[in-house]
């Protein structure tokens, strides 16, 4: 896959929603559908080894795919507005599916668990009520110096 151009760089996008998950600023931002399963995603936690890791297959914002062996994974249930909506009396309930923050470092052949290369954050939507399997990612590399200012700005990857 080819560099991505400066004229695909999209207006900030979930901006807010994002910083508050740990995104940070002044960092791009890749945007694309996963290319992983909810299975992919436990085999990757419960089934990893140090020697072999099983690792999820991510499009970083230059357009470099690369293999992300997770290191952290928290589900997110979110807020049924549209349920809210339609039964303002009603009692918030939740998506029955969560979305998903992780965080994890690329296999290259150099880093290695104890010794981690480029690190990775991704955050990635489910299909909420209808299914656990994931529809919709953000990603993006974690950089070393941290800017608390500034937008957020993704790149959207587009399915191949």
């Amino acid at each position: 896959m080819s560099a991505i151009s400066s004229s695909d760089i999209g207006e900030p996008t979930r901006s807010n929603e994002l910083r508050k998950l740990g995104f940070q600023p002044e960092t791009l931002v890749a945007h694309q559908k996963p290319r992983f399963t909810i299975e992919d995603i436990k085999a990757a936690l419960f089934s990893t080894t140090y020697s072999n890791p099983k690792t999820l297959t991510v499009i970083l914002p230059k357009g470099h795919t690369v293999q992300v062996a997770i290191t952290k994974a928290e589900p997110h249930y979110n807020v049924n507005g549209l349920k809210l909506e339609a039964d303002e009396n009603s009692p918030a309930t939740c998506y029955e599916y969560p979305d998903w923050y992780m965080e994890g470092w690329v296999v290259d052949g150099i880093a290695t668990a104890t010794a981690q290369g480029l690190r990775v954050r991704m955050f990635v939507y489910a299909h909420g009520d209808d299914s656990p399997e994931p529809d919709d990612m953000y990603a993006q590399v974690i950089p070393k110096y941290s800017y608390s200012e500034g937008e957020i700005f993704s790149v959207f990857i587009p399915d191949n």
